[in-house]
């Protein structure tokens, strides 16, 4: 194997765990709310992307909080 197949090789595993965690930046971004295209391509970045995973575990669910505001609001407190 020469050495430029090899190096390229060495980056398929850091490929393959950022596109994972982008598809989970994009279900979670989703589900939460928040902005899909920035969230998801922040989820793809490598290194970037394991701390937009944390922060989205510890995020609030900002659908979830308009509808209790809205339930509130419609109900006079």
């Amino acid at each position: 194997m020469n050495q430029t197949t090899s190096a390229i090789l060495s980056f398929v595993p850091f490929l393959i765990l950022s596109s994972m965690l982008g598809v989970v930046a994009f279900l979670l971004a989703r589900e939460k709310g928040r902005n899909i295209p920035l969230w998801t391509i922040l989820g793809i970045i490598p290194f970037i992307n394991f701390s937009c995973v944390c922060f989205f575990i510890g995020a609030a669910n900002l659908r979830l909080e308009r509808k209790l505001d809205l339930l509130l609001s419609e109900h006079g407190k």
